[in-house]
């Protein structure tokens, strides 16, 4: 008996020794375009499942639930996807596909695996794995990238400004901005990057795997004039304060300015020195019509 309460008080003292060393994993964080899933997060024998409606983020995306045969069927472009509580067995048009972990419903929300959803539909799944953050942002769809890939000009910025935006790191840019304005930069013959100046705010944006990412933003001293051969001088006043990775110059840009209301546009040129050309005007623009016009000379690259 005293060798037994010996071993006892042994291993009461080991599970004392062990408070504190061992913590409980971090949550895994779920975000879909931006926004966090923060209810519904299932982890099934290593798999991630979300509630179906996080795919409700998905522009262009429907969902239907069949309640009596618990299978959903959610669809974008020309993918259809078909999957059923309980079955490992889904759809992707008329081909089938083994999943490792199958749809659940847990306190009656419908779980699908997170990955698998996500990529048939085109989206990018990336894993940080330093904050244990799950990362899924929506691609442009297949009509916005033809689109984007026409060599008429106006029609691949139109496409580019529609493109799904990556925003992981909140703006830094802080205090009031009253812009009445907006004014878009696009490198001469190009669409694959630009800036959009309102107010003393300006940000840079580029395209990448058809998505487009804030690289870089920065805020005004508007009570001085840029003096400097660089990026400012095309917004015509030196930067404040800055964050993220400077972008390198193109040598002129091609730049449309408009009104919050639409009703005015200018375009025209800009070069790396600040000295501009202005193609045209229109003081009475429809608001239905793009601001995004021809610009006299200019051709895709």
């Amino acid at each position: 008996m005293k060798r037994k309460g010996l071993l006892l008080f042994i291993v009461m003292l080991l599970s004392l020794s062990m408070i504190g060393t061992v913590s409980a994993a971090p949550k895994l964080r779920i975000m879909v375009n931006n926004s966090s899933v923060d209810v519904g997060v299932q982890i099934v024998s290593g798999k991630t499942l979300v509630p179906l409606k996080a795919f409700e983020r998905f522009k262009n995306t429907s969902i239907q639930w069949d309640a009596n045969t618990k299978q959903a069927t959610i669809a974008r472009d020309s993918m259809k996807i078909k999957l059923a509580v309980g079955s490992r067995t889904a759809w992707k048009n008329s081909d089938a596909v083994q999943l490792d972990v199958s749809a659940k419903i847990v306190d009656g929300r419908v779980a699908v695996p997170l990955r698998f959803i996500a990529e048939a539909l085109g989206a990018r799944v990336t894993v940080d794995a330093a904050t244990n953050t799950v990362w899924v942002q929506e691609r442009a769809n297949a009509k916005l990238v033809q689109n984007y890939n026409s060599n008429d000009l106006v029609v691949s910025r139109i496409a580019a400004l529609q493109f799904p935006v990556e925003e992981r790191e909140p703006s830094k840019l802080t205090g009031d901005n009253e812009a009445l304005s907006m004014t878009y930069y696009f490198p001469e013959g190009r669409s694959d990057d630009y800036f959009i100046l309102y107010g003393h705010f300006v940000k840079y944006y580029e395209i990448k795997d058809n998505i487009v990412k804030l690289v870089w933003e920065a805020d005004l001293d508007m009570s001085k004039e840029a003096t400097n051969k660089d990026f400012t001088a095309i917004f015509g006043y030196p930067v404040a304060k800055e964050y993220g990775k400077a972008p390198v110059l193109a040598p002129s840009y091609a730049s449309f300015y408009t009104s919050v209301w639409g009703s005015q546009i200018i375009y025209g040129m800009v070069n790396a020195d600040g000295t501009t050309k202005v193609s045209g005007q229109s003081l009475y623009w429809g608001n239905n019509e793009p601001f995004v016009v021809a610009i006299p000379g200019e051709t895709k690259l």
